[in-house]
């Protein structure tokens, strides 16, 4: 098992490194320095594996919670919308306050008053899916780039193995 331990830059470091990951294992008597490469590349390509699954998690959430949102806003909009139900999920769930919203929907004016709330937090939903899509586009790209680097380790120590073969 391979262990890694995250530890703050220094000026030293790369600009664009926020951190600097040390690797260790107890496993590593009788493997040469290309396999541990290729084991710490397959395990930072893993862990972001698991990053990319619990981003996609929080973004199947997130749509969830846009399409009920929405649906209450359709029905708020019409008149149609149980407003005890739709306030309760609003503040509760979006986290609206509950003051800033009308008594009810019973005239044009307050449900239009409650739509503009829906709607500047869904905005604000909708801004937050967007950041969430870059930021697991990045994690997957990263994790591309760690299987990548694993590969052509692979490829690299197998045709120095083929050359030394040869040479004897």
């Amino acid at each position: 098992m391979i262990e890694a331990v995250q530890i703050a830059v220094n000026n030293n470091a790369p600009v664009a490194s926020s951190a600097i990951s040390l690797y260790s294992t107890d496993a590593a008597e009788g493997l040469t320095l290309g396999q541990l490469a290729i084991a710490v590349c397959v395990r930072h390509a893993a862990v972001l594996e698991a990053q990319s699954v619990v981003k996609m998690n929080q973004m199947t959430s997130s749509a969830n919670l846009l399409e009920t949102a929405s649906g209450y806003m359709e029905g708020v909009a019409a008149g149609t919308a149980n407003w005890t139900e739709a306030k309760a999920f609003l503040v509760g769930t979006l986290g609206l306050d509950a003051s800033t919203l009308p008594d009810g929907i019973d005239t044009y004016a307050k449900r239009m008053d409650a739509v503009d709330k829906i709607k500047g937090k869904l905005d604000m939903l909708s801004q937050s899916q967007q950041q969430d899509m870059i930021d697991l586009q990045s994690i997957i790209s990263k994790r591309d780039v760690a299987f990548s680097a694993s590969t052509n380790l692979v490829r690299t120590l197998g045709n120095s193995m083929g050359a030394n073969a040869s040479n004897f």
